[in-house]
C-alpha cells in the first residue's frame, strides 16, 4: 500500500514492512508530517508496542527526535511525543483511580476495558489499565479523563468512585510471570523460540517463516538474528517471554537462559 507524501519523503518502505493496522501508520505518518514542517512538539495517541516501534523508526529516518510515555515503568501503551530540538509540553496524560468495595465481587482488566469502551471511548483514547485489589488505574489522554470520569459509577456489579490522580502518585504495574530455564545451542532466534515453545527447532522455524513470531514486538523473519538480555519474544498462540540472564555453559557446552513467560 502506499501513500502520498512530500517530496524527498518516502514512506513507503514502512507500509511494505508493516503487519498491522494500515490506517494506524497512516496516522502515524501524518504526525511526522506536521512535525516535519513545525518547530512545535506533536503528541500522538497511546500506540500499541508494534506501532511504537515504527514510529521510531520513522523518525529517525526523518531526522525527528521522539519520546514515549505511558506512565510508570512496564508500561505497554504509549504515547509519542514528536519533535526537531526540543519537547515542547508536558504528555497530555492523566491517571484515573476507580476503587469501590470489591469483598463480593472482583473485577478483572477486560471488565475496565469493556465499561470504558461502552462509553463510546476509541482504544487509542487511553493506555495501561493497571488492576489491583482495591481498583484500578488508568493512563487516559486529558482531554477524555473528565468524561469517562463522570461517566463510571459502577462496573458490573460494583459501585465505584473515581478521582484523577498524578502519574507520580499512580502505583507501579503488577505483572505477574512464571521463571523458567532453557537450555541452547545459540543465541540465535530459531533456536531460543524452539527452546521457549518446547518445539523442534523445525516447528520453530515456520513459525518465523509464517510472521508469528515478534521480537521486541516487531515481526522478525531472520532465523539468525542473536537474541540479548532483556529482549522480548512474542508467538501468536503461545504468549510474551522475556530472556532475563545468561547463566552460562553446561557440560555439553549449551547455553542456560533463565526466562520468563508472562501471564
Amino acid at each position: 500500500m502506499g501513500v502520498c507524501v512530500e517530496k524527498g519523503m518516502d514512506f513507503n518502505k514502512y507500509f511494505d514492512n508493516y503487519s498491522g493496522d494500515k490506517s494506524k501508520l497512516t496516522y502515524l505518518v501524518d504526525k511526522v508530517k506536521v512535525a516535519v514542517k513545525t518547530y512545535e512538539t506533536v503528541f500522538t495517541d497511546f500506540l500499541t508496542p508494534e506501532e511504537a516501534a515504527v514510529l521510531g523508526k520513522i523518525c529517525q529516518g526523518n531526522f525527528l527526535k521522539v519520546e514515549f510515555l505511558g506512565g510508570r515503568e512496564e508500561c505497554e501503551r504509549v504515547m509519542g511525543a514528536l519533535f526537531k530540538e526540543e519537547r515542547y509540553g508536558d504528555f497530555p496524560i492523566e491517571v484515573l483511580k476507580i476503587s469501590g468495595n470489591f469483598k463480593f465481587e472482583s473485577l478483572n482488566h477486560r471488565d475496565y476495558l469493556g465499561t470504558i469502551l461502552s462509553l463510546g471511548v476509541k482504544r487509542e483514547k487511553f493506555g495501561d489499565i493497571n488492576v489491583f485489589e482495591d481498583g484500578a488505574e488508568i493512563y487516559i489522554h486529558s482531554d477524555i479523563c473528565s468524561y469517562i470520569g463522570l461517566n463510571i459509577n459502577k462496573i458490573k456489579h460494583t459501585g465505584v468512585k473515581t478521582s484523577v490522580i498524578s502519574i507520580a502518585e499512580a502505583r507501579e504495574k503488577i505483572q505477574k510471570y512464571n521463571d523458567f530455564k532453557v537450555n541452547v545451542a545459540s543465541l540465535r532466534l530459531d533456536s531460543i523460540t524452539a527452546a521457549l515453545l518446547n518445539l523442534s527447532r523445525t516447528s520453530a522455524v515456520n513459525l518465523i517463516k509464517a510472521g508469528e513470531v515478534k521480537l521486541n514486538f516487531s515481526i522478525n523473519y531472520n532465523l539468525n538474528t542473536k537474541i540479548k538480555i532483556n529482549d522480548l519474544i512474542s508467538v501468536k498462540g503461545y504468549g510474551r517471554f522475556k530472556i532475563d540472564d545468561i547463566l552460562g555453559f553446561t557440560k555439553s557446552d549449551r547455553l542456560t537462559l533463565l526466562a520468563k513467560k508472562f501471564l
